[in-house]
């Protein structure tokens, strides 16, 4: 789990750079957005709380307790990777008002 928050703080440098270098804080929170609610889509699709009740007890009953645990598992890199950028891009963008 901490490679998956490391690797969010990754890309959110890697955005960072890219925006000091061109001056311009609007990449920043842009594309740092943008990660954010990707990986945080993917976080919510895999957990499954995007679906309504009935789809959900549906696919309770059709997959197994290791096939949830690792969505499980996904799920919460995705969100680890995906959190950070959120928090930041939102941080720079309201500061930047």
């Amino acid at each position: 789990m901490r490679n998956s928050f490391i690797l969010g703080l990754g890309c959110l440098l890697v955005v960072a750079l890219t925006a000091m270098f061109l001056q311009d804080p609007a990449i920043f929170y842009t594309y740092a957005g943008i990660f954010g609610l990707i990986f945080t889509g993917v976080a919510a699709i895999l957990s499954g709380s995007s679906v309504s009740g009935d789809r959900a007890r549906a696919n309770y009953r059709i997959s197994t307790a290791k096939d949830r645990a690792a969505r499980g598992k996904w799920a919460t890199y995705c969100s680890l990777i995906g959190f950070p950028n959120l928090l930041l891009a939102a941080v720079v963008y309201f500061s930047s008002l």
